[in-house]
């Protein structure tokens, strides 16, 4: 097998990893599109929105790097079964309860079975799929089609929201939701068992190429091998990259509200507005995985910060504006910023190879950076329903978007200083291969 045919021969096995890293977060993140049936239905303030984000996130920040291990010590395939079947199962049990220390518990559990069991080893996996040359495309085709299933079962989910909210019976539009997103993981986990390449193999082909001669064996894991991957200045600097980007990922939830409760758009629109722009993600991170690979990781990198900042400046102005030119406005700075916010959500693991971090511990570096990139998971839906419940109106929404503003400056600062130094010296050192 050439380098050149390696994504080709792993093709398959990236649009299922794909498919499975988009249904699985259905459920922790259904309260997103749907934030005023969501919390009217469940009596929630935003506080206590927050905490059920903050729960899920504070799981996360605590399994990432204990994920991440397990990762690079057991089967990565089963470990993405379970997460699946285990998530859906949940869903269930949402449906029987209103009760908000009951939800509080499940988005927990869903903190564990999404994050700790799940993500570490799908990332692994995702690299496995590319040589070193095709580490920014790989991603972004994983990227891009994850965004591509997630328009498809946003798509079906707000159908099914629109139909019972036309007929004034949002409950059954939310519970219909939840139903759809707890039956579809399970089923998937269920064709995984049988469909899903194993790791094992994955690595045993990786070893036969004849083009890989340098390759080394997976060896043993061992838990200074953490320490090895906290030492890597290059690991410190994606988490600053992914902390930032991701800020971005997370801050997008308060569009809904503040296009219903800000701008004056109905419930249906408003989630549309945020959903659609889901359709943005395919083209985005595979355009910039292709061009990233040419032209430069930091580059794009850079390019995403400088995007959000002028689509987030746009949603901001939109709130000055009134009627059709409101709308555009709104709907031009969301479509700006979703691009920059994908070339860089679709980039930011690419950066493992460019830093020198060895494949065998791909898991641990995922976790370490997951570990810490993600804490905006815990802390952005505390600060925003801190501000939103304080300041109320548009001033509060605009305390947060500039927030969010910089955090962009700072990643754009670190996608230069990357460029300066670690892309230049992998420039160099591909150079000096050819």
């Amino acid at each position: 097998m050439s380098k050149k045919s390696a994504l080709k021969k792993n093709f398959l096995t990236v649009i299922l990893l794909a498919l499975a890293g988009s249904i699985i977060y259905g459920l922790p993140y259904y309260r997103f599109y749907y934030y005023d049936s969501y919390m009217q239905l469940y009596h929630l303030s935003n506080v206590q929105i927050g905490m059920l984000g903050s729960a899920y996130g504070f799981l996360g920040m605590l399994s990432y790097l204990l994920g991440g291990v397990m990762a690079d010590k057991f089967n990565a395939k089963k470990m993405v079964v379970f997460s699946l079947i285990a998530t859906g199962a949940c869903g269930f049990l949402h449906l029987l309860t209103g009760q908000f220390y009951v939800l509080l518990a499940i988005y927990v559990i869903w903190g564990l079975t999404s994050l700790l069991t799940f993500w570490p080893a799908c990332v692994k996996m995702v690299r496995m799929q590319g040589n070193a040359s095709e580490q920014s495309r790989t991603y972004g085709i994983f990227e891009g089609t994850r965004g591509a299933f997630n328009a498809g079962h946003l798509a079906i989910a707000t159908a099914i929201f629109a139909v019972f909210q036309a007929k004034s019976m949002p409950a059954m539009g939310i519970h219909g939701g939840l139903i759809f997103y707890s039956v579809t993981p399970i089923i998937l986990g269920i064709l995984f068992i049988f469909i899903l390449k194993d790791p094992a193999k994955m690595e045993a082909e990786v070893a036969a190429d004849e083009e890989n001669k340098d390759a080394k064996p997976q060896k043993k894991f061992e838990w200074s091998d953490v320490i090895k991957i906290l030492k890597m200045p290059a690991v410190w600097m994606v988490v600053v990259m992914v902390f930032t980007s991701y800020t971005f990922n997370m801050s997008t939830t308060y569009f809904n509200p503040y296009a219903t409760n800000i701008l004056g758009t109905t419930a249906v629109v408003a989630a549309v507005i945020t959903t659609s722009t889901q359709y943005i993600r395919p083209f985005s991170t595979i355009f910039a995985g292709f061009l990233a690979d040419k032209f430069g990781k930091s580059t794009f990198m850079a390019i995403g910060y400088i995007m959000m900042m002028i689509g987030l400046g746009l949603v901001m102005f939109a709130g000055q504006l009134s009627g059709t030119t409101m709308g555009v406005v709104m709907i031009a700075g969301i479509v700006i910023m979703y691009i920059g916010m994908y070339f860089c959500f679709g980039l930011t693991f690419s950066f493992l190879e460019e830093g020198g971090v060895p494949m065998e511990l791909s898991g641990t570096a995922t976790g370490v950076i997951c570990t810490l990139g993600y804490l905006p998971e815990v802390i952005d839906s505390l600060i925003a329903g801190k501000i939103l419940d304080t300041y109320k109106g548009i001033g509060g929404y605009y305390i947060y978007f500039v927030f969010m503003l910089a955090m962009a400056v700072i990643g754009l600062i670190f996608a230069v200083i990357w460029g300066k130094t670690y892309g230049k010296r992998y420039k160099e050192q591909q150079a000096a291969k050819e």
